[in-house]
């Protein structure tokens, strides 16, 4: 019998008989299946049909292999002792040595019968195997299925032996035998979990027919999405869609279950068919916020069907039909500020200000609608001219050439041109029939406030607090992270990267000085906040110049981190005071006289002045008379206790100096401060000729129990039952909180006259415990304030600890603890995420396990910041082992943070990282910039997958394709062909700049 099936000729039913001879049996132990040629081997014919004695025991030997039993086990235990290793399972079974061959041959009467076809061929060229000897049944071979048998465990660690003696598990275990026991132990534990789960289900549907309502259903709902039955993740979700349908049958106008359904149909459904469902039940019901909402999301997000136009006369029915339907401001407000981010995301700039221009007209002030030129542009501009020369005589590749003109006329057309005929873009003339249907009146004027913080958001404003909801979409500029300027206790070291950072990936029309245009749109904005400030009113007019100070003081952050020296640096350049001062004391001067009194004002006059100077006697000036103003000026007793929010902004700026003096160093001298604010407020003095001695122990604690009892006060006033759980837009995202000033300066003081923080973060704790509402949105807010005091002593502990040059006496294992906490509460909370991020006491690897249960985009920019940073600092030599030659570890770690969250995330189309274009945007920039890329490595191939795979996620960006023609030059035809098809805001064509190039 052979080895191969295909020359075994014997039928299975007889037994053959060895006939060959002793040279040619044992001949395939010489390797004789090759011969060279010009040898021959003579074998006769009739040889090799006659059997030899020498044949005889094989012969026998294999005859008895299939007639006799098993041997016993004495001959198993003789069997062992002669081959102690060198012996396998199978052996066991048969006999394979000379005497038990020798003892069985003579029970074997079987006849031998030739072969029929066993013809010799010469072995002269080649020899072919056609004698089926049983002998070759000893070579060892695999069994089905086809796997090798291993010995598992035959040496230890140090070269010791092990035969399996010293466990009960079998030596030889077979791979494929283990996976079946495993297969056969998981199927019988998923159909326990799924008889379980079955049972679970039977129960909620017994308590469904007892009592039948929405929580009842959205709890069955949600307990098939936790457990789903089928390996198919489709089959669940129509189990999942097909459980909601039954219960809106019964409760069809819930706006919960409206909000599942509408969450399970994309996940079943293509996306035309989820449109027309849509339509359909917007058909039954016009003013259905939320149906309209689905009806824009769905159309914008799908790259087959987002066609500009289209999805603007979405925002133009459903803005009318809910006008009709005299929906709430509030409403109306947030499809007004989707439409304009859209607008301004697809690079109808036009468009946007157009928008904006008509409704802060009609809503705020006619002098934005007026005929003044504060949202309109001329025909042509010198400086775009001369610019687009030099590029077209540049003699550069026409992409680009086509890349760099449309990126400088974006960042000059950015207005409506309301001239007269434009023959030569008429895009850029904006009608009141193109925005007409997009503007509406208020119907409650007191939202008028809130409209001007939103149309301050499309500007790009850079706001300190996110102070409502944002869309998924919304949050794709990199001016968002540029309030990280405003913290006091930041590693001013970072600045330099983080401005870079933010340049980079910088879009036009913007202030940041990535474009060539941004001192005119600087002075727009400026424009912009000037007329907001004199049109409103007492608090609001206060807050708005508060903003406008803050956007002052990142400009300066921004001009000392683009100076050469600028690690490090503090105060600024004279020649670049002059301008900023004599803007903030023109403003100061034309402004409301309630503004010029108030302290929440002067506190951010304050903090620009140290931007520009330092903790200077100018500075110090602006704070101390301030609070002698406000001392003297005060008519009621302002140690009241009966208010104890009446010298509340006495508190905010009293702080605000504190933390002042803290980053220098003056310990004392911020304790002082809080003493006095605690029991003699008209001695607050900040003047640094002034010295005092050392306060007394007794007075501290006077003023300690003081302020104790002021914490009192206002915790007792915040937990009271009849305080309205939503509060004022200015109260709760601007203007400073009596609690949380009060708890602030308790907790500061308490950490400065004791040695540790143990007493100040119990007192937190205890707050914290107070208001634990997540649904009440004033405990909300609360607890975001509390979460970054309570960071906040932890860095103030580690200042005071580098500048005494002592110990550290914080646990980082808790200051890590209530990092996660708080963002898991809070995710995008810029305070904490700067805490953790640009912490040196963290490895890479522990801060991304710390972020990656919370990431958000902000986290993820961050992370980026802070990877490039240590990057930098390991060029520059923190590492004397680092080859500049060699890929950064950094650069790695960067591409797999952006690989795995926006490739993980794309499971959920509605995710705050899948459909974050700025995310995929760097993503794409950090792709193209691989110097070191390993051979074969494909760099502008990975670039294509990925610029498409963005596109699929925001196909409305007008900035991916910009990135993209860059990134991927080889893609620009067919980049220009679907930016045509979309229809998004194209300035300049290629034939158009071919003309002017030839001409």
């Amino acid at each position: 019998m052979s080895l191969f099936p295909a020359y075994n000729t014997v039928p299975q039913d007889t037994k053959s008989v060895s006939t060959t001879s002793t040279s040619s049996e044992l001949a395939w132990l010489t390797n004789q299946s090759f011969i060279p040629f010009g040898e021959s081997i003579e074998i006769d014919e009739t040889e090799s049909e006659q059997s030899t004695p020498e044949a005889e025991p094989h012969k026998d030997t294999d005859t008895a292999d299939r007639t006799e039993p098993q041997p016993s086990k004495r001959q198993k235990t003789k069997h062992k002792k002669k081959h102690k290793k060198k012996q396998s399972k199978r052996k066991r079974g048969s006999s394979t040595s000379s005497e038990g061959t020798v003892e069985d041959s003579s029970n074997s009467a079987l006849p031998s019968l030739p072969a029929a076809s066993s013809t010799r061929i010469s072995e002269a060229e080649y020899y072919t195997d056609v004698d089926p000897l049983k002998i070759y049944l000893t070579v060892e071979k695999l069994h089905r299925p086809a796997c090798p048998r291993y010995r598992l465990g035959t040496v230890k660690t140090l070269g010791i032996r092990w035969y399996g003696t010293e466990s009960g598990k079998d030596r030889t275990k077979r791979y494929f035998r283990s996976v079946k026991v495993k297969e056969r132990d998981q199927s019988g534990a998923s159909k326990m979990v799924q008889e379980e789960i079955f049972a679970r289900e039977a129960e909620l549907e017994r308590y469904l027919r007892v009592e039948e309502t929405v929580d009842r259903w959205i709890e069955l709902v949600r307990f098939r999405q936790d457990h789903p039955i089928h390996f198919d993740s489709y089959q669940n979700h129509k189990r999942e869609l097909t459980l909601i349908e039954r219960a809106r049958r019964n409760f069809p106008f819930d706006e919960r279950l409206l909000r599942l359904y509408l969450e399970a149909i994309v996940r079943v459904h293509p996306t035309d068919e989820v449109l027309n469902l849509i339509r359909r039940a917007i058909g039954k019901d016009e003013t259905n916020v939320t149906l309209w909402r689905a009806l824009i999301r769905n159309k914008q997000c799908a790259m087959a069907q987002c066609i500009v136009p289209d999805v603007l006369k979405l925002y133009e029915r459903s803005t009318r039909s809910l006008f009709m339907a005299r929906r709430s401001d509030d409403t109306m407000l947030q499809l007004f500020r989707n439409c304009a981010t859209f607008c301004r995301q697809a690079g109808l700039c036009e468009l946007m200000f157009g928008i904006l221009q008509h409704a802060l007209g009609m809503n705020v002030s006619g002098r934005y609608g007026g005929t003044d030129g504060l949202f309109s542009s001329p025909e042509h501009f010198q400086q775009l001219i001369e610019y687009e020369e030099l590029i077209l005589k540049s003699g550069l590749p026409m992409n680009e050439i086509w890349l760099r003109v449309e990126l400088l006329r974006s960042a000059f057309h950015y207005l409506p041109f309301e001239g007269g005929r434009l023959a030569s873009d008429p895009q850029r003339m904006v009608l009141t029939d193109d925005v007409v249907g997009y503007v509406y009146p208020l119907i409650n004027k007191a939202y008028a406030f809130e409209l001007m913080l939103g149309a301050l958001k499309l500007m790009k404003y850079p706001f300190l607090r996110q102070y409502d909801e944002e869309e998924a979409y919304e949050v794709d500029y990199s001016e968002q992270l540029l309030p990280l300027f405003l913290h006091v206790f930041r590693d001013r070291s970072l600045d330099g990267t983080l401005y870079a950072f933010v340049k980079q990936l910088s879009v036009a029309p913007s202030y940041i000085r990535a474009n060539i245009a941004n001192e005119s749109y600087l002075e727009l904005v400026r424009k912009c906040f000037a007329v907001a400030i004199d049109h409103f009113q007492g608090t609001q007019s206060a807050i708005l110049l508060t903003l406008y100070l803050q956007l002052e003081r990142i400009l300066v952050c921004e001009e000392k981190a683009t100076s050469s020296c600028s690690v490090g640096k503090i105060i600024l350049e004279e020649g670049k005071l002059k301008p900023v001062r004599a803007r903030v004391k023109n403003l100061l001067k034309h402004t409301h006289s309630s503004n010029q009194n108030s302290l929440l004002v002067y506190a951010e006059y304050g903090l620009l002045e140290y931007e520009m100077t330092g903790l200077s006697g100018a500075c110090r000036k602006i704070f101390t008379t301030s609070v002698q103003v406000y001392c003297s000026t005060e008519e009621s007793d302002i140690s009241d206790t009966t208010q104890p929010e009446a010298d509340n902004d006495l508190f905010h700026l009293v702080l605000t100096v504190v933390e002042l003096l803290l980053v220098n160093g003056l310990k004392d001298e911020a304790v002082r401060a809080l003493t006095n604010l605690a029991l003699k407020k008209e001695d607050l003095t900040f003047d640094s000729s002034v010295t005092s001695s050392t306060v007394p122990d007794t007075i501290k604690l006077s003023a300690l129990q003081k302020l104790n009892d002021r914490v009192n006060r206002t915790v007792r006033y915040e937990s009271q039952l009849e305080l309205p759980s939503h509060t004022t837009l200015t109260e709760l995202h601007f203007g400073q909180n009596a609690m949380i000033n009060s708890v602030k300066a308790y907790v500061t003081y308490l950490a400065l006259i004791r040695s540790n923080l143990s007493e100040a973060t119990k007192q937190l704790e205890t707050f914290l415990f107070l208001f634990n509402d997540p649904t009440n949105p004033r405990h909300r807010f609360l607890r975001q304030q509390l979460y970054e005091i309570y960071i906040q002593l932890y860095e103030l502990a580690q200042l005071v600890r580098q500048q005494a040059h002592s110990l550290p006496t914080e646990n980082l294992r808790t200051f890590l603890d209530i990092i996660d906490r708080t963002l898991n509460e809070f995710p995008s909370n810029l305070y904490a995420l700067r805490a953790v991020v640009f912490n040196d006491n963290l490895p890479w690897l522990r801060l991304r396990g710390i972020l990656g249960k919370h990431l958000t985009p902000k986290a993820v920019l961050l992370l980026v910041i802070a990877a490039r940073y240590r990057e930098s600092c390991t060029a520059n030599g923190a590492l004397s082992d680092f080859i500049p030659t060699e890929a950064s570890p950094y650069k790695q770690r960067i591409l797999n943070l952006l690989g795995s969250v926006l490739k993980g995330s794309q499971t959920d189309s509605d995710s705050l990282l899948y459909r974050n274009a700025l995310l995929w945007r760097l993503y794409l920039r950090e792709l193209f910039d691989q110097p070191n890329a390993p051979p074969g490595y494909s760099v502008l191939e990975q670039c294509r997958r990925t610029l498409y795979a963005a596109l699929e996620a925001c196909p409305w960006n007008k900035a991916l394709y910009l990135d993209g023609a860059s990134c991927g030059p080889q893609e620009l035809s067919a980049l220009l062909d679907l930016m045509m098809e979309k229809q998004l805001r194209v300035h300049a064509i290629p034939e158009e700049l071919a003309i002017l190039r030839e001409g």
